[in-house]
This record gives structure tokens, C-alpha cells and sequence, in this order.
């Protein structure tokens, strides 16, 4: 219950801050970030295999195996490290092309959002760690159980970031005016 409660805490933080993007889309000063690093791709895949890496352990743990699911457990922090690491990457490649924080909103937001994705994924990293960490012979039960609520925390960490990259890179301003012309609202 308690995971549930902080995914519905951290997908509402989200979506605050999506709606908050939306509306900053349609200032004047609002500038289309530059074609997604290819950095962002690989971020992208590093997160949905750690994303099946996890039910794998959990499946290993509860069919009692639990060397294999330690080791699918490793994988998909492992994976999750590199996601991380991924990021930094994309960072480093957006600066290169001027990208900054100070840069325009778009970049603020950008900077903002992945940023807070990657402090919820070392957070999950952490609480992994001490999941994969602690190692008793009676552990079955309990690993099982820690190992599938860590593949259910990865899947919402994948689908977040699935809408903020579409955030970020999916909508322009155009599509935003389109769209709210549709439905017959004005903005600016």
C-alpha cells in the first residue's frame, strides 16, 4: 500500500509539473529544444530492460531460486546505474549545444524533469540495494515479496519517463494550439 500511495505522490508531482510545462508552451519566448540526443534513446532502453530485469528477479525468487534472482536483481540495478549514468550523458550533449538551464524555459524544464527522474531512480536504487543487500537463508518469502514491489516501482519509473520524454520532445507549441483550438480553448 505504501509504494502505491508514493507512486500516486510522485505521479501527481509529475503531472503538475506537465501541466505547468503546458502552460508555459505558449509564452513567445518559448523555444523548441534542439533534436533529442541519442544519449536520451539509450537512457531509454537502459530503463526497459532494467524495467524486465526486475519481474525476472522476482519470478527466480519466488520459484525459490534465489542465487538467479540476486543476479537479475544486480542486473537491473546495474542497468538502472547505467540509465543514470545515460542521463549525465544527455546533459553533457544538450550543453554542448548551448543547452543550459539559463538557456529558455524548454531547457529549465527539461533540466527539471529528467533531473527529478533521475533523483527518483536513485532513490529506488537505493532502497534496491538494500532489497539485494540483505541475504538471509529463511529470505525467500521476503525477497520474493521486496523484488516485486521493486519491478512494480520500475515500471511506473518507465512509464513516467516515457511521458516526459514525450513531454519534452513530442510537443511542440503549434500542437499544443492545435489541440486546444479543438476543444475550443484560447490561450496566447
Amino acid at each position: 500500500m505504501g509504494l502505491w500511495t508514493f507512486i500516486g505522490v510522485v505521479c501527481t508531482l509529475f503531472a503538475l509539473f506537465g501541466a505547468a510545462y503546458l502552460m508555459r508552451i505558449g509564452y513567445e519566448d518559448w523555444r523548441l529544444l534542439p533534436p533529442v540526443p541519442w544519449q536520451l534513446w539509450l537512457s531509454t532502453a537502459l530503463l526497459a530492460a532494467g524495467d524486465v530485469a526486475w519481474p525476472l528477479a522476482a519470478r527466480a525468487a519466488s520459484r525459490r531460486r534465489l542465487r538467479l534472482a540476486h543476479r537479475f536483481g544486480l542486473l537491473g540495478w546495474a542497468l538502472s546505474a547505467a540509465f543514470v549514468a545515460s542521463q549525465l550523458w544527455a546533459w553533457d550533449a544538450m550543453a554542448a549545444q548551448r543547452v543550459v538551464i539559463s538557456a529558455g524555459p524548454a531547457a529549465g524544464f527539461f533540466y527539471m524533469l529528467t533531473g527529478l527522474h533521475i533523483v527518483h531512480v536513485a532513490g529506488g536504487m537505493l532502497a534496491a540495494a538494500w532489497v539485494l543487500a540483505r541475504r538471509r537463508p529463511d529470505d525467500g518469502l521476503w525477497l520474493r515479496e521486496s523484488l516485486a514491489l521493486c519491478a512494480r516501482y520500475w515500471h511506473a519509473l518507465l512509464l513516467l519517463w516515457c511521458a516526459v520524454f514525450g513531454l519534452l520532445f513530442g510537443l511542440t507549441p503549434e500542437l499544443v494550439r492545435d489541440v486546444c483550438a479543438a476543444v475550443g480553448i484560447t490561450i496566447r
